[in-house]
């Protein structure tokens, strides 16, 4: 089996090193430049993992890379893979790398989503056919210490289904699919379901990472301020409200679980944090966007949500004056 892995972040770095490790699977890995395909592939990437049994590990492995714009310029330089793991961050996904993928793929090829959020598999279908599209959920904790190396830093869980559940829908597709990332010692199950896991993981981004940014803290400080707790369930209910007007089931354990998140990962800073100290674009339309565009097309008002919004907006606009001129979802 061939997959090829879009995004050398920290995720994508893990997946990538992980499976390659395996030795079950030819991987390819594309990098948003060309100085760290250069360096991946004259020094292999590293990865860092640490086991109760088998103590700390440093492994290094030799994927296949190359620059994403090599692949642009060049799309028919590649044999078309039998997966394409789609790993870079929701801002990434435009209609222009849509176009990128579909020239990539064949017939058979599957699309394998990773992002947060949602609103990006509206634009991967305007070029792909949504039978080809999946989504994947994760919790695995990656932490990115430099362009080659990367850390395991959680074991966590993963889903993985189709976008479009149809019968015809080829099982044995599924479960090699799963034995491909268990054989790289990943805990992964299959979902009819996906998209009650999206939103699941949407509803937990969208109370955590507006906060976690706004205040400047990790995610743990957020149950040590009583304040923000009462921020955190007005996020929650508002978001519980909308997946019902939209008739999507969640956990019903749901807010236990975002609770036990910020336990789990008290000193873990969030993405979108991460981003507003680093100047970067967060990924606030299509997490926070996300839900106030459902919510808007469905007659409901998200108060809440409206203001971190324009909170995380505001602190963007400091750096970047042109950023959410247009589009937002307000």
């Amino acid at each position: 089996m061939k997959v090829r892995i879009i995004g050398a972040g920290a995720l994508g770095m893990l997946f990538a090193a992980s499976l390659a490790r395996s030795g079950a699977v030819h991987i390819e890995l594309v990098t948003h430049s060309r100085e760290q395909s250069e360096r991946v592939s004259a020094e292999g990437l590293r990865l860092l993992t640490k086991s109760s049994e088998s103590g700390q590990q440093d492994i290094r492995v030799r994927p296949f890379v190359i620059a994403e714009e090599e692949l642009i310029s060049s799309p028919d330089s590649l044999p078309a893979p039998d997966w394409i793991f789609l790993m870079v961050k929701q801002t990434a996904v435009t209609e222009r790398l849509a176009r990128t993928i579909a020239d990539q793929m064949k017939s058979e090829t599957r699309l394998l989503c990773f992002q947060n959020g949602i609103g990006h598999t509206d634009i991967l279908a305007q070029c792909i056919p949504e039978n080809r599209l999946w989504l994947a959920v994760t919790t695995e904790g990656a932490l990115r210490h430099h362009s080659v190396c990367v850390e395991h830093t959680g074991s966590g869980e993963t889903w993985i289904g189709p976008l479009i559940n149809d019968a015809s829908q080829d099982r044995h597709l599924e479960k090699n699919l799963q034995k491909m990332f268990q054989d790289a010692g990943f805990s992964v199950s299959l979902s009819n379901k996906i998209t009650s896991k999206v939103w699941n993981k949407l509803l937990m981004n969208s109370v955590i990472n507006p906060l976690t940014a706004i205040l400047q803290v990790p995610n743990g400080m957020l149950l040590q301020l009583p304040a923000a707790q009462g921020l955190m369930r007005a996020l929650y209910e508002e978001g519980l409200e909308l997946a019902a007007r939209l008739e999507i089931e969640l956990a019903e354990d749901l807010w236990e679980q975002l609770l036990k998140v910020c336990e789990r990962t008290a000193a873990n800073q969030s993405s979108m944090l991460q981003d507003i100290r680093a100047r970067r674009l967060t990924e606030l339309d299509s997490i926070t966007g996300g839900l106030l565009a459902q919510a808007k097309q469905a007659g409901l008002t998200l108060p809440t949500h409206h203001t971190v919004y324009q909170l995380v907006r505001s602190i963007e606009q400091q750096w970047g004056k042109n950023i959410g001129k247009a589009g937002d979802p307000l």
